[in-house]
């Protein structure tokens, strides 16, 4: 299971109900994204017995005669899920060291906590593990008597990006740990089948440019489609209301928005739109669409370029990541 309820954040002590509920909604939504995505999310044998309010279980809690009430329909989407809910001990293998419960999380004083113990000896293991937190998020340095590890804390979509990322440079920054986690790392990404396989074929191979094309896939899943559709003329993200709702931005305006992220991206110019051999080769087909890929992210000033398309209705509106390639044919 790539994500652990991290049982401890559930206790409401001091909270009122309606706090609460902000709390539980957002680690529901975050559970049903996960399974439509086929990440599981697992828990504790004690998640259901353990005490959340003073000495009240969950269920205690959601009782009629809880002095703590919330919505109804909260605690009934909630039984729904932990009806099916997997517990992480079932699991065929348990990390090395789980036995090893006492845990440090971020220099606090050492208690003993299973759920985060189990993500702390998976990522030790090399195995992909965050704990799923109704609390603090963030990356926490954890410790236990048999080491150290930087677990991922995670409660919303963007945490579970940067997790994924960094579980590409968990299982050893190269071609194949991209090719694995890709979907997940980037989802708002609309990968060809076999465009990342080319990344082998960059001059110096894959590995002499993995930190670049790592940079611009993270920059194109977080901006891109705001980049291509927001009304101009803003240049970044935040920096005021459009001029005009149904206005589209200029070219330029988004080479000067993709600047303004740090990458270098264009469109072609015209010749090479006009010429049929370097417009046949950047073109790719979705689905029963031809995408002419003259937008480019440049990973060096002469070589090494990765060519997208605008979101399409065919790709979900995500940004096409359509050739990866050394250097295309010009006129």
């Amino acid at each position: 299971m790539a994500f652990i309820i991290n049982g401890a954040d559930w206790n409401f002590n001091g909270l009122t109900p309606e706090q609460a509920e902000v709390l539980i909604d957002r680690a529901l939504e975050f559970i049903e994204v996960s399974e439509a995505r086929g990440q599981g999310v697992a828990i504790g044998d004690d998640f259901q017995t353990r005490p959340m309010y003073e000495m009240l279980t969950l269920w205690e809690m959601f009782s009629q005669a809880s002095p703590f009430q919330v919505r109804r329909e909260l605690s009934q989407e909630l039984a729904a899920w932990l009806n099916k809910a997997p517990r992480y001990v079932d699991a065929y293998e348990w990390p090395d060291g789980f036995d090893d419960a006492a845990i440090s999380i971020d220099g606090a004083p050492p208690s003993c906590n299973d759920d985060v113990a189990w993500v702390h000896h998976s990522v030790r293991a090399g195995i992909p593990a965050a704990s799923l937190a109704i609390g603090a998020t963030g990356i926490f340095t954890t410790e236990t008597s048999t080491g150290s590890a930087d677990l991922h804390f995670v409660s919303n979509d963007t945490e579970r990006k940067h997790f994924w990322r960094d579980m590409i440079l968990l299982e050893g920054d190269n071609l194949n740990s991209l090719l694995k986690y890709s979907s997940r790392a980037y989802p708002d990404l609309y990968f060809i089948h076999g465009v990342l396989e080319d990344a082998a074929r960059l001059s110096g191979g894959y590995a002499s440019s993995r930190h670049r094309v790592r940079n611009a896939l993270e920059i194109l899943d977080d901006w891109g489609s705001w980049a291509f559709t927001y009304p101009p003329p803003a240049i970044a993200p935040n920096e005021g209301p459009p001029s005009e709702f149904a206005a589209n931005p200029t070219n330029q305006l988004i080479e000067h928005r993709f600047a303004g992220f740090g990458i270098d991206a264009a469109p072609e110019k015209p010749n090479v739109r006009n010429d049929s051999v370097c417009r046949t080769a950047r073109e790719t087909a979705l689905a029963t669409r031809t995408l002419y890929c003259e937008w480019h992210v440049k990973l060096e000033p002469h070589q090494n370029r990765i060519h997208f398309h605008p979101p399409v209705p065919e790709s979900r509106d995500k940004v096409v990541i359509g050739i990866i390639h050394e250097h295309l044919p010009l006129p």
